[in-house]
């Protein structure tokens, strides 16, 4: 299935599977600023703070904390980590 209305980098993630990306692409993404709210969040913080200066890691690690709200279900939070 074609995800036309995923970013490239989620669309080509090997992390996140096919049911996964089924599941963003049925939910509308959320805006700039409900992303930018979620950078208080002491767990996203620290998240974010541990990988400073390594792309490709805290892009891994902010791909697998998104499958984690995936499998609980909560497919807003997921979107927002991907898109931080």
């Amino acid at each position: 299935m074609e995800h036309a209305i995923l970013p490239l980098f989620i669309r080509s993630s090997p992390i996140l599977t096919e049911g996964e990306k089924q599941q963003l692409a049925a939910t509308a993404q959320p805006t700039d600023e409900e992303v930018d709210l979620i950078r208080t969040d002491p767990e996203i913080r620290d998240l974010l703070h541990a990988f400073i200066g390594d792309e490709h890691s805290r892009s891994t690690h902010l791909q697998l904390k998104a499958k984690s709200y995936l499998a609980n279900g909560n497919v807003d939070m997921a979107w927002k980590v991907l898109l931080l």
